[in-house]
């Protein structure tokens, strides 16, 4: 029995999954600040095969993440994007500058669909990557997540808000509302700018889109094209990327 464990660590959170025989049997997350709650959460999973890791988050996360593996003897593998991996290709100039959230996130929608699509994540920063119907990523666009967004409003010019009843309008007739409608249609927009560039350079339209992130509730209602959402995305392509390993090990 092959048993995986995989580890989203992102600038807010730290996602993990465990998968045996590519059944997910255990996940959750944890808020960089409470890191150290890991040791508790893992001593209960047996000691996996192979440790996978996405890490985008900072020195000091690592460190800290350091000091579980030290306890099972295990050298984890933090994977960067390579110039081509698991069936996709990479088109960026410095393949190993794409960030590695983003490389696992193609690959798992790549084996998903084996064809083209628009990858959006929503986290603290979205991104929308585009995978062509040959598996070439041939790149794509990050721009401020909904609270980034929010916070850098807030705190960048002299709004002040302190009222939480805020919501989407088309044609918004308060400040608090006018904020986030105008985040929401930032984003809306993005990913609908992006499918319209997809289908003008390569002469068909995407055939699929997937959105994940968990920022991606407050675009959902908003979207008015065909979408699926898979949670945990980065996850889903650290798995794929250790079985692929671990046949080369054996190999």
């Amino acid at each position: 029995m092959f048993s995986v464990l995989a580890i989203d660590s992102g600038n807010s959170y730290l996602k993990w999954a465990y998968y045996e025989n590519n059944q997910c049997v255990r996940q959750n997350k944890v808020h960089n600040q409470d890191i150290t709650q890991l040791s508790d959460a893992w001593v209960s999973v047996k000691q996996p095969d192979i440790v996978v890791i996405s890490q985008v988050s900072d020195q000091l996360i690592r460190e800290r993440m350091s000091h579980v593996f030290d306890t099972w003897g295990i050298q984890p593998h933090r994977i960067v994007a390579l110039p081509k991996q698991c069936g996709v290709t990479n088109s960026y100039d410095n393949p190993g500058q794409l960030g590695s959230d983003r490389w696992a996130s193609l690959i798992a929608a790549w084996h998903k669909y084996q064809a083209s699509c628009l990858v959006v994540n929503v986290g603290t920063a979205m991104t929308v990557d585009a995978l062509s119907d040959d598996g070439v990523f041939l790149g794509g666009i990050i721009v401020p997540g909904p609270h980034l967004m929010w916070n850098s409003i807030l705190l960048n010019t002299q709004i002040f808000h302190n009222n939480e009843n805020y919501r989407y309008e088309v044609f918004p007739v308060g400040t608090a509302d006018a904020l986030y409608s105008g985040i929401i249609q930032s984003l809306v927009g993005s990913v609908e700018r992006m499918r319209h560039l997809f289908h003008f350079h390569q002469g068909y339209a995407a055939k699929n889109c997937i959105l994940s992130g968990g920022g991606v509730a407050d675009i959902l209602p908003h979207i008015d094209f065909e979408y699926t959402v898979i949670d945990n995305l980065v996850l889903e392509g650290l798995k794929i990327i250790a079985n692929e390993l671990q046949i080369n090990n054996q190999a």
